[in-house]
């Protein structure tokens, strides 16, 4: 009989159990082929002694709260159960090593990787904690690195702080769970208070070990761990690795600290001491990657011409995002635009800007379709006639099959071929940013939002693009900077206030996020009442019932809109009311309403749906749990969104 057949005597039979991945204290981690989700899993048995420790009632109430998590950085919990006694729940399976699997290679980490992984633990627990759920098992075997970041699993054996809603510390008192080697000393002596702070003492065991190659309590046995954690110092990781930053070692020995007061205040404050350092080690990389070569052709044109071009498409980067004068500037751009183009009749560079501008003029409702998009049309082909080789006329392409066309791969082959001609255009990079994150190569896609933005430092949308992109990659707490500057360019911009209240709910900045959701209702007109419902629920129960709150009252208007109108038609911007309910579904985790709008989405515009799915600020595998999802992946042809 295998390992897997022992611990799995009968589980439910949609579960066609493969082998065993892996075996601790606390159970027993099967592969699995999840028959009704169409893929495989991972399945986690718990012990017998956990189990009856935790009962079956007090298992399925921690883990239902836990399954509300859905971050980037977070492995998600899919479903749970009992089965004759054995209490179990089901992760997607992840096809990457863990730290565990990364420490026993023959290379040691970076510090740059060490920092990275830190800091993506960091935001998977500031959300998390944010969320009132203390994660209790913290270390390399539940840290995955998978896609150029670190995903944080095993949320099950998490528990309530007391501040979800709904949630206390459910965990029996006298038991303790956790692995002694990465235990905090208030976990160790059984408290049952636990906070956030104790995972960040385990943060800190899991960094010091990342940089010496050995955990930071040791001993021959469980009660030697458990002396050397209460009593023991630590040396300073610099000791066994010079080249870690001062500062590093600082904080690790905060993380460290005893006295759970005399550590970091939460995550967010980890972050914020990581960022110098994070930001140091990619310049660095950067700078050893030496500068990329640059392709771009002379622009031929008379610089009149130039001056007029360059000062429409200045205008237009500004002003393509809408808001506050917008039309103005768009029709002030349409006009130097057209001056280029009297002027130079033939350049392709003028009759590219020309055709973009024109195109936004109709999509914020400033001209109307059925005249605006034949002149559009007109245009492009006129400046790819003119000449092939100008970069703007294929970001101009690129961006018409992306949004309009859904022709995702025709927009991916003009987008890469226009920013290669034409490297100095910070609208190139941002959409070819866009299409990059959209197809899952996010790492890419933050290389060119950075171009975007130097390009165009007095670009919001510029800023938001660089945002979208943090925020795919779970990196949250980053994603806050650069929405604040859009914001100083723009106050009242829409799109940077949402994303700005979603990254600041998920980096556990409530009070933060409570602000930015005011001043984004405000700015939408939702009324004095409702920011004033906001306000008192905040005040009574807290951030995150206010927020549902909310949400709700958010949801019950759109779906009457959407009853009232065309959900799924395209109204003056790229964004349709369908896809709006589609976002907040997912904010109140209602996976399989959410799973409803995409079906419905896919079954209007079926090219459309890698955009419904990947560019939208919501993480799309919560949806991974309706059974329904993996099929239409299938069905759609993008199965690779399943990973």
């Amino acid at each position: 009989m295998t390992a897997a057949q022992h611990f799995t005597p009968s589980l439910p039979p949609r579960f066609a159990v493969e082998r065993e991945l892996g075996r601790g204290g606390m159970g027993t981690v099967l592969l699995a082929r999840d028959r009704t989700l169409g893929r495989p899993v991972a399945i986690k048995v718990l012990t017998p002694e956990l189990a009856r420790a935790l009962g079956p009632e007090r298992f399925t109430r921690e883990i239902r709260l836990t399954a509300q998590l859905v971050h980037p950085n977070i492995v998600p919990l899919f479903d749970s159960g009992e089965s004759d006694g054995w209490l179990f729940y089901v992760m997607p399976f992840i096809d990457g090593p863990t730290l565990r699997t990364r420490l026993g290679g023959a290379q040691p980490l970076t510090v740059a990787e060490v920092i990275r992984i830190v800091a993506d633990t960091a935001e998977a627990l500031a959300y998390a904690h944010g969320m009132g759920i203390v994660h209790r098992d913290v270390k390399p075997e539940n840290i995955f690195a998978y896609g150029g970041r670190a995903l944080l699993a095993d949320f099950g054996i998490a528990t309530g702080d007391g501040t979800a809603p709904g949630g206390n510390t459910l965990t029996a008192t006298g038991t303790i769970i956790g692995t002694v080697s990465y235990m905090s000393p208030e976990q160790a002596s059984g408290e049952r208070d636990l906070d956030g702070r104790a995972d960040l003492f385990s943060l800190g065991c899991v960094a010091y070990e990342l940089l010496s190659g050995r955990p930071p309590f040791e001993g021959p046995s469980t009660i030697a761990m458990l002396a050397a954690l209460m009593s023991d110092h630590v040396p300073s990781v610099r000791e066994c690795r010079p080249d870690a930053d001062p500062a590093l070692a600082t904080l690790i020995e905060r993380l460290l600290a005893k006295d759970r007061d005399a550590r970091p205040s939460d995550a967010a404050a980890v972050l914020d001491a990581l960022r110098p350092l994070e930001t140091q080690s990619g310049s660095q990389r950067r700078e050893a990657a030496g500068p990329r070569p640059v392709t771009a052709r002379v622009w031929s044109d008379p610089p009149e011409v130039r001056e007029a071009a360059l000062k429409a498409r200045e205008l237009y980067w500004n002003a393509m995002q809408g808001g506050d004068g917008s039309r103005d500037k768009l029709l002030m751009a349409q006009v130097y635009a057209e001056k280029a183009v009297q002027l130079a009749p033939g350049s392709a560079k003028a009759l590219a800007i020309l055709a973009d501008i024109v195109h936004v003029l109709m999509l914020r409702g400033f001209a109307a379709a059925d005249e605006t998009m034949p002149r559009v049309r007109e245009l492009r082909m006129k400046a790819l006639a003119a000449d092939d080789a100008t970069g703007e006329i294929h970001i101009s392409l690129g961006a018409m099959f992306l949004y309009w066309e859904d022709d995702f791969d025709m927009a991916g082959t003009e987008l890469a071929r226009g920013v290669e001609l034409a490297p100095d255009d910070a609208e190139g990079h941002r959409i070819y940013g866009a299409w990059l994150r959209i197809a899952g190569r996010a790492q890419e896609a933050l290389e060119h939002m950075r171009a975007a933005v130097r390009l165009a430092p007095k670009a919001p949308f510029m800023y938001v693009g660089q945002a979208d992109v943090l925020m795919a990659l779970g990196r949250y707490d980053e994603a806050i900077g650069p929405l604040r500057q859009a914001l100083r360019l723009l106050p009242r911009y829409d799109a940077a206030l949402e994303r700005l209240e979603m990254s600041c709910h998920r980096a556990g900045r409530h009070d933060e996020a409570l602000d930015a959701r005011r001043m984004l209702l405000g700015i939408r007109g939702a009324g004095a009442d409702r920011i004033a419902r906001l306000t008192a629920d905040a005040a009574e129960h807290g951030w995150l019932v206010a927020r549902e709150n909310d949400l709700r009252r958010e949801l019950a208007d759109l779906v009457a809109r959407a009853e009232r109108e065309d959900a799924f038609e395209d109204r003056h911007t790229t964004r349709q009311v369908a896809d709006k309910v589609l976002v907040v579904l997912a904010e109140l985790g209602e996976w399989s309403q959410a799973m409803d709008w995409v079906e419905r989405a896919y079954h209007r515009r079926p090219g459309r749906l890698r955009r419904v799915l990947n560019d939208l600020p919501y993480d799309h595998h919560g949806l991974a749990r309706d059974p329904r999802y993996a099929r239409l992946l299938r069905a759609a042809g993008i199965e690779e969104l399943l990973s």
